[in-house]
């Protein structure tokens, strides 16, 4: 399913030396994830999230603060996949992968809940995933090592076309147009992103005037918007390292001069999150 970001000609992920067809040849890191994002691609020397906001992620998501929403889009998936074989006539014996590719997977958590929660439900998956920072990928490749995590860009999937049957994207930015690439006819596309309160409560001890989340009327050329929805629920935190994990990988950390740290880790009891979960379909046309 791979391909040279150079050339677009096949890679084998399995073979000691990853190499294209065209001799292109790509690093394999001792963590098991491969570069595949060329020097000549990058805006910056070290692009995506830095390794402080990465580690709170992982260490925030290890403590299942976002165990609703990693449920509910595990739900979605695995009846996509109960509609998709009902209406193939499918053998319901035959037990065939499911490729769900992250884009843009960060430290791989959203990709594992899917994997771990669809063969829970007795569906067999492949995980794979990509992201341009190359710490998120390698803490990725880490902790998840049955699936495959590289880095790239999720404009310039590194993946042959008409492969995945269903890929995700979790707050991050992306491209319509390699989706439709990448995903097989009725491909399912689940995409979520921040609704109007999500965290608002975070945000108001941050900010003097803070503003709800704008959302908007989406339109993905090549899909059919199968479901738009929110998941909302308060989350009461556990212990001060579940708020500081929370706080330190949203970009409100940043605006926080030293000393306020302590003093909003004192004062936040809760917060709101909100999610918007969108479901999208590959139209046939596209194919």
């Amino acid at each position: 399913m791979w391909q040279c970001p150079l050339c677009r000609s096949p890679i084998d992920m399995s073979a000691s030396v990853i190499q294209c067809s065209n001799n292109h040849s790509f690093d394999k890191a001792k963590a098991g994830y491969v570069n595949l994002l060329p020097v000549q691609f990058k805006n910056s020397k070290s692009p995506g999230d830095d390794k402080s906001m990465v580690r709170a992620r992982r260490e925030f998501h290890d403590l299942n603060g976002y165990g609703p929403l990693k449920q509910r889009m595990t739900d979605i998936v695995a009846q996509y996949y109960t509609d998709t074989r009902s209406s193939d006539n499918a053998d319901i014996n035959a037990k065939p992968e499911l490729a769900i590719y992250d884009a843009g997977c960060g430290e791989g958590s959203y990709l594992n809940a899917l994997v771990i929660g669809l063969k829970a439900k007795s569906i067999h998956t492949t995980g794979s995933g990509s992201d341009i920072a190359k710490i998120a990928v390698e803490l990725a490749a880490k902790a998840y090592k049955s699936q495959q995590f590289v880095v790239a860009s999720s404009f310039d999937l590194p993946i042959e076309s008409n492969t995945q049957d269903v890929v995700i994207q979790v707050f991050a930015p992306g491209s319509s147009e390699e989706y439709t690439r990448v995903l097989k006819a009725g491909g399912l596309l689940l995409t979520v992103d921040p609704a109007p309160m999500h965290l608002f409560e975070l945000k108001s001890l941050v900010y003097d005037n803070p503003a709800k989340h704008a959302v908007e009327k989406e339109e993905r050329v090549g899909f059919e918007q199968s479901m738009d929805e929110t998941v909302n629920y308060p989350l009461h935190f556990d212990n001060d390292e579940q708020k500081i994990a929370l706080i330190k990988m949203t970009p409100y950390y940043w605006r926080l001069p030293p000393d306020r740290l302590a003093e909003i880790v004192e004062e936040l009891n809760q917060v709101t999150v909100d999610f918007r979960v969108q479901a999208w379909l590959k139209m046939p046309e596209t194919v």
